[in-house]
């Protein structure tokens, strides 16, 4: 039953990350353009800590920001599976669709994967229950996913056990999972069963049009936002840090974990492109295909090279040997042209505007 999965959003897990394939269903339930808000956000910061990066993939939180749009979610548990399952089933119905924050040793389609944090969707339509996890993944112990199955409460609650992931980098791939540096909803609640819902306290807006939120996101993207906490890099500093945190996988072979983010950065990029390939020209005009054009003959090869590079090197290194170089010298070619990139496409948004193409401000 898994060739369905995501077909009803539009919602292709293969550009995406667990978190954001199961915030991308949501929001389509919601009514608000995953392709907008996600598609339009080109953004990475890293912070190093020791032999550890992590990453923050959005400069717009996707909990939203009240402005260009807004996704009130909030984390809740319960004590025991049978409670779990009650109240993931009432929101699911309530709402459309509610996240459950599982662990992938929990999962029955998940079988044998190594245990971290996993999110997926529960919908409802027509008060039938369904698990609709959407993301993709392939290495080499195989293809994950897609997965559909109609579920009732009784199936749900086990499926919401989330035991504190052992490894640090799991733990705060989650933290920051919603774009923001506190982690707010992502953050754990002292219960063994856990989910994300919307907030009903928060009320329910009407969304902006799409086009008009991918334009607000877009010219977010082009003014390169940084984080306002201490110690975060965005732009060629972000890059410039994770080359130099690769450069140590010889002596250091732990660094190599920021692989994790290395794909979720290239498969950013690569729905990017594919937004600029279609809902982009009506905020850029004919210039988006231009932009996308280069970015997929200049951006999206070295951003794949990376990633290969890293996952054969954790592969190397766990069969004892040392890893090969490179990957640090692809990844700050990387910096530069994504420097470039932000280049054009101010130079799109500029010439937009000079057109009379895009009337909305990037507030």
């Amino acid at each position: 039953m898994t060739r369905e999965a995501g077909t009803r959003t539009g919602v292709r897990g293969d550009l995406l990350s667990c978190y954001t394939a199961a915030v991308a269903v949501l929001m389509e339930t919601r009514g608000l353009s995953h392709r907008a808000v996600l598609g339009g956000q080109l953004f990475l910061a890293v912070r190093r800590e020791g032999t550890r990066c992590e990453a923050v993939h959005q400069h717009t939180p996707l909990t939203g920001d009240g402005d260009a749009f807004t996704l009130p979610l909030v984390r809740r548990g319960a004590a025991d599976p049978e409670e779990a399952g009650r109240a993931i089933a009432a929101a699911a119905r309530r709402d459309g669709a509610v996240i459950v924050t599982g662990s992938t040793d929990r999962l029955p389609w998940l079988a044998g994967a190594t245990p971290a944090p996993h999110w997926f969707a529960v919908t409802c339509r027509a008060e039938r229950l369904e698990i609709d996890d959407v993301f993709t993944w392939s290495d080499d112990q195989g293809d994950l996913g897609p997965y559909l199955a109609p579920a009732d409460a009784r199936d749900l609650g086990p499926l919401a056990a989330c035991p504190a992931p052992p490894d640090p980098v799991h733990r705060a791939r989650e933290r920051l999972a919603l774009g923001t540096c506190d982690p707010g909803p992502a953050g754990r609640v002292d219960l063994p069963y856990q989910w994300l819902e919307f907030d009903p306290a928060a009320g329910r807006r009407v969304e902006s049009r799409a086009d008009v939120t991918l334009s607000r996101m877009l010219h977010r993207t082009a003014a390169a936002p940084g984080l306002t906490q201490p110690g975060w890099l965005t732009g060629g500093a972000a890059t410039a840090a994770l080359a130099d945190l690769l450069e140590e996988a010889g002596r250091s072979p732990e660094v190599l974990a920021v692989q994790n983010d290395l794909w979720v950065a290239a498969r950013g990029r690569a729905l990017f492109r594919e937004v600029l390939g279609d809902e982009a020209t009506a905020v850029l005009g004919p210039a988006a295909a231009g932009l996308g054009d280069w970015l997929e003959e200049q951006v999206l090869p070295r951003w794949t090279g990376v990633v290969r590079a890293a996952r054969y090197n954790t592969l190397r290194v766990r069969r004892g040997h040392p890893p090969q170089r490179g990957m640090a010298r692809e990844l700050r070619a990387l910096g530069d042209l994504e420097d470039e990139l932000l280049d054009r496409l101010r130079g799109c948004l500029a010439s937009a505007a000079l057109d009379g193409g895009d009337s909305t401000s990037g507030r």
